[in-house]
């Protein structure tokens, strides 16, 4: 007969926590991941560097108070909206039409925003990452 150990009150509690943070990684695994599709988007339509366009994308982000991997997410989901032929969000499309004005405008506004300084050609890296 096998017996069942109880867990202590302090073990118990650290397991709750690990799961907790393995759920907040892969949340923020899959927050990563949509901003730099949003990322390559915003570079491919736009005529501007990934690091500009990441640019952009935080510059969207606070001009509409949205947080940055939702910001991401609308823009993703439009563009294949409109990519398979079906009509786009209004909001949604006042995100895109946003985007082009500010790049035609030179709203990046960050001093980097040309890659000065920026040796290695990775500037931003950890607030992309912590994003």
């Amino acid at each position: 007969m096998t017996q069942r150990r109880e867990r202590s009150p302090a073990v118990s509690a650290s397991i709750a926590a690990l799961e907790a943070e393995v759920a907040g990684l892969r949340k923020a695994l899959q927050n990563r991941t949509v901003i730099g599709q949003a990322t390559g988007l915003i570079a491919a339509r736009t005529p501007c560097t990934p690091h500009q366009a990441f640019e952009l994308l935080v510059q969207l982000s606070q001009h509409h108070n949205i947080k940055l991997h939702i910001a991401a997410r609308r823009l993703v989901t439009a563009f294949v909206t409109a990519h398979l032929g079906n009509p786009v969000a209004p909001a949604d499309q006042a995100l895109w039409d946003y985007l082009t004005t500010a790049n035609e405008s030179g709203g990046t506004t960050t001093a980097m925003s040309d890659g000065e300084n920026d040796t290695d050609g990775d500037a931003n890296t950890t607030s992309e990452a912590g994003t």
